[in-house]
């Protein structure tokens, strides 16, 4: 059922947002500056505006879906930019003055594409999971020259799928069709490879925002590798956190704010294997100064 992917892929949209929404933690953002829409903008944009309007006869500080335009000295760096919401809009803003612009990356690349790929990968695996669970309850493959019979057994089996049991109201319909031993004995072994496969899908998807996850074949690797991979799954979200840091500073500097970003507690871990990973580069730079004294004395 085409269904199953297509609902499936809706699902999965909103379960991986939903993860990378929660990544970063906001403390003293303005009351009118939710962090989940703060995010949301800057994930499926690539970056997203903050600044000071009026609304109601008051000014407050929104979060807004802005879009650069102007010809910069380098790309990505145009110098105003615009917004339209469906109670507010602001034209001809100057950067930096007017609005400060966080950017979701160095690349300002938004999220949606790597999003929506593992998400059709996921729903693809989901859609397996249920054709072969539904297998394993068949145990014969049935034909029929028919098509009265061939529509109360497919109703039969569209009962079946769903966990319902259905009868055919039809003493002679044994006797109609031709039913072939299904062999499904190896189906729950496929149904362990299969959700094997979509987990691995996932740690993929985080592994390449830069989020670690445990991986069952994590023990078989040498330290080596194991350091090597643990550094390339750091670099993106250091980046992400990086480009935040820099546009916050720049926004409390524009609007005499106090707002800061980290990472939050659920993904501390990855802050903590950031500070280890500079210790050592720290030891490395000292060993090495350390062992060229000792070759030139």
């Amino acid at each position: 059922d085409v269904t199953d992917v297509y609902n499936g892929y809706n699902y999965y949209v909103n379960y991986l947002y939903e993860k990378l929404i929660r990544i970063f933690k906001y403390d003293n953002l303005p009351p009118t500056i939710p962090r989940d829409a703060l995010e949301k903008y800057i994930l499926m944009r690539g970056y997203a505006g903050i600044t000071k309007t009026k609304y109601a006869d008051e000014e407050i500080y929104v979060a807004v879906p802005a879009t650069k335009y102007g010809v910069g000295i380098y790309t990505d760096y145009e110098p105003f930019a615009q917004y339209c919401t469906p109670l507010l809009q602001g034209n001809n803003l100057i950067v930096g003055k007017d609005i400060g612009i966080i950017k979701n990356n160095s690349l300002q690349l938004n999220c949606d594409d790597i999003v929506k790929r593992y998400a059709r990968q996921l729903a693809d695996f989901d859609a397996t999971i249920n054709i072969l669970t539904s297998n394993m309850r068949m145990e014969v493959l049935p034909s029929f020259a028919d098509e009265e019979s061939a529509e109360s057994y497919k109703a039969v089996m569209v009962a079946n799928r769903l966990g319902q049991v259905d009868t055919v109201l039809d003493k002679n319909f044994i006797q109609k069709g031709n039913f072939t031993p299904f062999a499904s004995s190896n189906s729950t072994t496929k149904v362990s490879d299969v959700i094997e496969g979509r987990n691995e899908i996932l740690r993929t998807f985080f592994a390449e925002i830069g989020v670690t996850s445990a991986n069952g074949k994590k023990e078989r690797m040498v330290v080596d590798e194991v350091n090597v991979n643990s550094q390339m799954l750091l670099f993106n979200v250091a980046d992400m956190l990086e480009k935040r840091q820099e546009a916050i500073a720049e926004v409390n500097a524009l609007y005499g704010l106090n707002i800061s970003v980290e990472l939050s507690a659920e993904y501390k871990f990855i802050q903590n294997n950031m500070k280890e990973g500079e210790t050592n580069e720290n030891n490395d730079w000292w060993y090495l100064c350390w062992w060229s004294y000792f070759i030139c004395w």
